[in-house]
C-alpha cells in the first residue's frame, strides 16, 4: 500500500451590511479571497462582543507564513444601489517591517488577524458566537456521516466578478467526532483543492442560524513515487479528503488575539 501524505493546500495562494436572508447567505457574505502575487486562499471575517469594532480574520497559518512581504490583499465586495456587487481589492497589514501581526496557534496550522484599521465600506462578519465548541457540536448531533458545507476559493477560482466564494458540500469521514481535547481536527469528504486553506466549514444550528464546525486546514493525497529510465517523479492522487480543524480553537485565537500587546 502506498503511503498517505498530507498536503498543505497553500493557496494557488463587502458585501452588505444587513443581516444575511438565511444561514448559507450569512457565510458567503462573510468569506473572502486572500491574496498577494505568487498564491491566493481563504479566510472569513469575525467579530467579538459590542465594545470591540475591529474586526478578526481567521484562516490557515501557512496561508500568513507564505505570504511575502507586510501586505496582502483582500478582496472586498460593494454593494451597489441597484442591488449588485462590485469588487473592491483592499490592501491589509499583514506583518509591520518584517513582524507577524496575526496570532499564531501553538499547536495547530490556524492564525488569526486582528483588523485595526477600518475597511472602505461596511462588511459582513460573524459573530464569534458562531464558532462551535464541544457543547455546541453535541447539540447539533453531529457525527461520522453528518453533512456538512465548506466555502473557499479552490485554484484560485471565484464564483463570479465581484469575487465570492464557491460552496461544496460534504460530509464528516472520521470518527469519533469529541471529545476535542482528544480530536482537534477531523476529515471532511469533499472535493479538496489548492486555494481552500481557511475556509469555513459549516452547518445550520437548530434556529437555522450560521454554526461554522471547522476550518479547512489541509487536503489528503497518496503519494506515488515513479522511476522512469531517465528521471525519477513522485506523483499525488487526491483522495477527495480535506483536513479540518475544529472550530472551538479558532475562537480561542480571537479571544488571544483580542488581548493587547498579543503578538
Amino acid at each position: 500500500m502506498k503511503p498517505l501524505t498530507l498536503l498543505i493546500l497553500c493557496a494557488t495562494l463587502g458585501a452588505s451590511s444587513a443581516s444575511a436572508a438565511d444561514f448559507a447567505t450569512q457565510m458567503v457574505e462573510a468569506t473572502f479571497k486572500l491574496f498577494h502575487p505568487d498564491s491566493a486562499a481563504t479566510c472569513f471575517l469575525l467579530r467579538r462582543e459590542p465594545g470591540d469594532t475591529a474586526l478578526y480574520l481567521a484562516t490557515a497559518g501557512h496561508v500568513l507564513e507564505r505570504t511575502k512581504g507586510d501586505t496582502a490583499t483582500l478582496v472586498l465586495r460593494e454593494q451597489q444601489a441597484d442591488g449588485t456587487f462590485k469588487r473592491r481589492d483592499h490592501t491589509i497589514a499583514i506583518r509591520q517591517k518584517g513582524k507577524p501581526l496575526w496570532v499564531q496557534s501553538k499547536i495547530d496550522d490556524a492564525a488569526v488577524l486582528k483588523l485595526t484599521e477600518p475597511l472602505p465600506f461596511p462588511v459582513v462578519a460573524l459573530p464569534v458566537t458562531a464558532l462551535a465548541d464541544e457543547a455546541m457540536v453535541k447539540a447539533a448531533g453531529l457525527r461520522v456521516c453528518s453533512p456538512l458545507f465548506v466555502l473557499t476559493y479552490p485554484n484560485r477560482t471565484e464564483s463570479n466578478a465581484a469575487g465570492f466564494p464557491l460552496a461544496r458540500q460534504g460530509i464528516i469521514a472520521s470518527h469519533p467526532l469529541l471529545p476535542i481535547a482528544q480530536q482537534r481536527t477531523f476529515m471532511a469528504d469533499f472535493t479538496t483543492f489548492a486555494g481552500d486553506s481557511g475556509g469555513p466549514v459549516f452547518v445550520a444550528d437548530a434556529a437555522g442560524k450560521s454554526l461554522v464546525i471547522g476550518m479547512v486546514l489541509a487536503q489528503m493525497n497518496q503519494e506515488e513515487n515513479v522511476t522512469l529510465e531517465f528521471e525519477k517523479r513522485t506523483l499525488r492522487h487526491p483522495l477527495g479528503l480535506g483536513k479540518v480543524l475544529h472550530a472551538q480553537f479558532l475562537r480561542e485565537l480571537v479571544e488571544q488575539c483580542a488581548k493587547p500587546q498579543a503578538r
